[in-house]
Formats: structure tokens, C-alpha cells, sequence
């Protein structure tokens, strides 16, 4: 399966806000994913920077391309060239090699870079909406570590 490491975050993020993860009228694979990586935190994932699994589906995908637009930002239009932008600082930030597998245990055990560059990753978003970000990531990912009797660095 294929992921791109802003949507693992994310998924991070809604186990540790409570969100209920249910599908979506764009009819992306969120919530599927979402399941999977609760109830397997050795599934293996190729991290990617293109449309992944959680695209799957999406009315918003066209030719592997994400054609929706964002409006929280001034350099960005494009939910694609967006999307590109954090994955690629989030990869580079986190040490990820595109070209090897990852497990969420894994990812977990190496998102405390995640979280201690968080406010530059999402520089240019709202700092409340980041550091509320950061907040829900650090209790997803204590849940997520407690759920599956790992040990994190957070």
C-alpha cells in the first residue's frame, strides 16, 4: 500500500481527537485506511508523494492528480502542488526514504521530528490550527503506542 506522510499524520491526528473517522461525501479511501492502520500498527506502507490509497476513489482525482483547490493560502491554489510541498518537508524532516517500507509502529517511534518541527512544516497555515495539529498528534500518537504496546519519544 502506498501513503503520502501527511495523511498518516492526519490519520494520527484524528485518533487523538476523538474525530469519528466515517466516509466522506468525496468518496476518498480515508476511512478505510484509517482502519487498517488502527487495527495493524506492523501493516507495511511505501511512503509516497504522489495520489496514494487514501486517494482511492476521491471525485477529486483525475489522471492521478488531485484537481481540488485550497483556500487557507496565498502561495498555494492547488491541493496537489500543496500536498507535494508538506510531504516533501515532512519526508525530509523525518529521515523517510521513499524507496523503503514503513509500519505505523515505525512511523510513530520517529514522529517526535514530526512534532518538534511542526510549526515550521506548516509555516504559512495558522499557528492555533498548527499547534492544535501538534496537540491531536501527540494524543493520537500516545494512543496509538498505548493501543499496541509500543514505546514512543514524546
Amino acid at each position: 500500500m502506498n501513503i503520502r506522510i501527511h495523511h498518516f499524520f492526519d490519520i494520527i491526528r484524528d485518533f487523538g481527537s476523538g474525530k469519528k473517522i466515517t466516509p466522506h461525501s468525496n468518496l476518498h479511501a480515508y476511512h478505510i485506511i484509517a482502519e487498517q492502520i488502527l487495527k495493524n500498527s506492523d501493516i507495511e506502507f511505501e511512503i509516497v508523494v504522489e495520489s496514494d490509497a487514501v486517494c482511492k476513489g476521491c471525485i477529486h482525482l483525475e489522471n492521478s492528480l488531485c484537481d481540488d483547490t485550497i483556500s487557507h493560502r496565498k502561495d498555494f491554489t492547488m491541493k496537489e502542488d500543496f500536498n507535494n510541498y508538506l510531504d516533501k518537508r515532512i519526508i525530509d524532516i523525518c529521515g523517510i526514504e521513499l524507496s523503503e517500507k514503513y509500519s505505523p509502529k515505525l512511523l510513530c517511534k520517529i514522529a517526535n521530528r514530526y512534532i518538534e518541527n511542526i510549526e515550521f512544516i506548516y509555516e504559512g497555515n495558522n499557528l492555533e490550527h498548527t499547534l492544535l495539529r501538534k496537540e491531536n498528534v501527540i494524543k493520537g500518537l500516545r494512543y496509538y503506542s498505548q493501543k499496541h504496546r509500543f514505546k514512543i519519544d514524546i
